[in-house]
């Protein structure tokens, strides 16, 4: 089992190999090799999907042969399950890189840095979600419980940068119990629909900022009522 900021990632190659009787070598030749042969895999995955592609496709866009792929990978599904896995998790470095190193000057900003970075990490290099959300349209049952895990990670991130950023902040319960779980699902959804339009970071970048500003009036509007700590 992977274990990354609460997210509890299932080794889809384990369970796939589940009474496939093959001896597999421990890695590709070269210590990166097998990381660039997943991160090309997940590339081809995310154009045309699970069922859109074939073992040759990805063999050729290795520079592999289809042989050595079932030897490392056992299938084309539990590739695609490990692709998946690794992309979520780039997408949640990705999200601690930026917001660990943002300065707040206020909690809303807080909110609106967060919900811009949540945004478009989804639609950055390695961590694009268009590969999860291919996942979740092929291969529901598994992806699902990943999504749900992310959710919560990012909700840890959330509420980690409150708890650190204003340690003494009578506001920081407030927005945790009242903001966070509704602005990650909101921010979450909203990167993974523009990831699905084929937006990058560049293309995307108005839109989140856009996007998190609303996020930050709606937090601006929450902490501005008179009694803090309960529920509306």
């Amino acid at each position: 089992m992977k274990t990354n900021l609460g997210l509890t990632l299932q080794e889809g190659r384990s369970d796939c190999a589940a009474g496939v009787r093959i001896e597999r070598p421990r890695r590709l030749a070269g210590p990166d090799r097998r990381a660039q042969v997943l991160r090309t895999a997940a590339t081809q995955f995310a154009m045309t999907g699970l069922r859109g592609t074939t073992t040759l496709m990805l063999a050729r866009a290795m520079g592999i042969s289809e042989h050595l792929l079932y030897v490392h990978f056992g299938s084309k599904e539990c590739l695609f399950r490990e692709a998946v896995e690794d992309n979520i998790e780039t997408r949640l470095r990705s999200l601690e890189a930026r917001t660990g190193s943002t300065e707040y000057e206020s909690e809303t900003a807080a909110v609106q840095r967060m919900a811009e970075a949540t945004v478009t990490v989804c639609v950055a290099g390695a961590g694009n979600s268009r590969l999860t959300h291919w996942a979740l349209l092929e291969d529901p049952e598994y992806a699902a419980d990943l999504y749900r895990h992310e959710l919560g990670s990012v909700e840890i991130v959330w509420n980690r940068e409150f708890a650190e950023r204003f340690p003494d902040s009578r506001s920081c319960r407030m927005l945790s119990v009242n903001l966070v779980p509704y602005a990650v699902h909101a921010c979450l959804a909203y990167g993974f629909w523009l990831a699905t339009l084929r937006h990058d970071a560049d293309s995307a970048a108005e839109l989140a900022q856009g996007f998190a500003a609303g996020v930050a009036q709606a937090a601006s509007a929450l902490l501005s009522q008179p009694s803090h700590g309960t529920r509306p």
